[in-house]
């Protein structure tokens, strides 16, 4: 199995994942933060491809990824490439501020 593809997916739905994951960590704190760029923000991210970039699909259907395989992938890696930045956020927040949130 090429990881490629499925990275490809991941970098064209990133840009909609990380902005929801920074205006989370901005008003719900980096715990609450990192939670919902693993979750809501993926989510966000893929309506965002379906959105603006629907005829890219065909591409992974012809490779034969399904939807949900692509979600599934997107999601793993999400979560891996999301943890060494929750625990980089997390130590800042504790060193910085003594707390994990701004306000």
């Amino acid at each position: 199995m090429s990881i490629r593809p499925y990275w490809q997916f991941y970098k064209a739905v990133f840009p909609f994942v990380m902005a929801t994951g920074l205006v989370a960590l901005a008003l719900f704190g980096v715990v609450w933060g990192y939670f919902l760029f693993c979750t809501l923000g993926l989510v966000i991210g893929v309506v965002g491809f379906k959105n603006f970039r629907k005829n890219e699909l065909y591409t992974y259907y012809n490779l034969g990824i399904t939807k949900l395989k692509l979600f599934k992938i997107s999601f793993a890696i999400n979560l891996i490439i999301g943890l060494p930045i929750f625990l980089v956020f997390l130590s800042l927040f504790l060193l910085l501020f003594g707390k994990t949130s701004i306000i």
